[in-house]
């Protein structure tokens, strides 16, 4: 089980509820508008986040050559 902060930037809640790959919304307001804090190291690895994370890694180290 890994947890994650988050904040709706439609309603505005924040707080800390299990992440779910499968749901990338707001447990209040359901709005899809929500930033979130999970590291890195606690995502499975075909996650799609963290899939995006080791992408964006891999572009920026091929940048600075």
């Amino acid at each position: 089980m890994t947890m994650a902060q988050f904040r709706c930037r439609s309603c505005g809640k924040e707080g800390v509820w299990v992440y779910d790959a499968e749901r990338f919304a707001c447990p209040s307001c359901d709005s899809i508008d929500v930033q979130f804090i999970v590291e890195r190291h606690e995502l499975a690895g075909n996650d799609p986040i963290a899939k995006k994370m080791d992408e964006l890694a891999a572009e920026e180290a091929a940048k600075k050559g």
